[in-house]
């Protein structure tokens, strides 16, 4: 089944970004062309921001959250006021305040055994029928044996909760390689294997629309990926630096495409996915993948070099 099948047998769809951080951003493409097939959509986020925004390694769990109303355990909806109990921000409150609505925030505090639960309640109570989890820059298409993986542990979580979901789910991939994980290489290696094992659902260019509330949500936050599919839609391209020069980018025109696949069969081929599935904690899943010779996000959120 493609993705416009999917979606057009939708009546109200959940896109969140599953690295944290600004992958909220590249939600707003998809979320646009879905709302344009006439379905109602939910854009959501994890409660991890990155270093250089919320000091304190990890994702927040809710009760760290101030002005938020929460859907279930795991599971709050934010607004523009929606903050940390000590101050910080988040992006999907910059999100909330640029679009005029409430935007779901997901704590994976609770590893993936706890994340899809969380999600499979959320999904019940706000009458979900479609999951779209979207990542910026491709890191989730990590087979495992990628030397430049440097956040696999929000992404292993949330590709194994969506692979688990009671209704339709999808992942999509937008800003191809603009996180420096992955060398455009190794994304065009795992891009051409999954879809030649019939896990590619579709793939859709953003809009000028698209781009522009992009930028807008962009310009008052620190994220670096999302900001550079907005600069792909200006027409830049080439070498770029990020994460303090620790990272080396090469933008394409491919950054402006959302790429979408079926979460189960990118599970099926993420070594990283399937070594923490049945984890009940972030903490549990962090140490599997540090003990497999992952360095993780929380690792360098805690002290590790790089990974700002």
């Amino acid at each position: 089944m493609s993705f416009d099948e999917i979606a057009t047998r939708a009546r109200k769809a959940l896109l969140i970004g599953i690295g944290g951080g600004g992958d909220v951003i590249g939600c707003i493409p998809t979320a646009r062309y879905l709302s344009l097939l006439g379905v109602e959509v939910m854009l959501g986020g994890l409660t991890w921001e990155r270093r250089v925004v919320d000091p304190k390694p990890g994702p927040r769990r809710i009760e760290e959250l101030e002005n938020i109303t929460q859907v279930c355990e795991g599971v709050a909806l934010a607004n523009p006021r929606t903050k940390t109990t000590y101050g910080t921000p988040f992006t999907e409150s910059v999100a909330s305040e640029v679009l005029g609505e409430e935007v779901l925030l997901l704590d994976i505090n609770g590893g993936a055994v706890g994340t899809a639960e969380a999600l499979r309640q959320a999904i019940e109570k706000l009458g979900i029928d479609m999951v779209v989890g979207i990542d910026v820059g491709g890191d989730s298409l990590a087979r495992g044996d990628e030397r430049g993986v440097q956040s696999p542990l929000a992404d292993g979580i949330m590709i194994a909760s969506l692979a688990k979901l009671p209704v339709a789910s999808v992942l999509g991939v937008i800003g191809y390689g603009s996180d420096g994980e992955l060398t455009l290489e190794e994304l065009n290696r795992n891009v051409a294997e999954l879809i030649a094992k019939g896990a590619f659902l579709g793939a859709r260019g953003a809009t000028k629309q698209d781009l522009e509330i992009m930028e807008r949500i962009a310009k008052a936050t620190a994220t670096e990926a999302s900001r550079l599919v907005v600069e792909a839609g200006k027409g830049k391209y080439g070498a770029y630096k990020i994460r303090k020069d620790s990272r080396s980018v090469y933008l394409t025109p491919c950054a402006l495409v959302t790429f979408y696949f079926s979460p189960k069969q990118v599970f099926e081929f993420s070594r990283i996915a399937q070594l923490i599935a049945n984890t009940n904690s972030l903490k549990e899943a962090d140490v599997i993948l540090r003990n497999h010779g992952y360095l993780t996000e929380l690792y360098f959120e805690e002290g590790g070099s790089q990974g700002e």
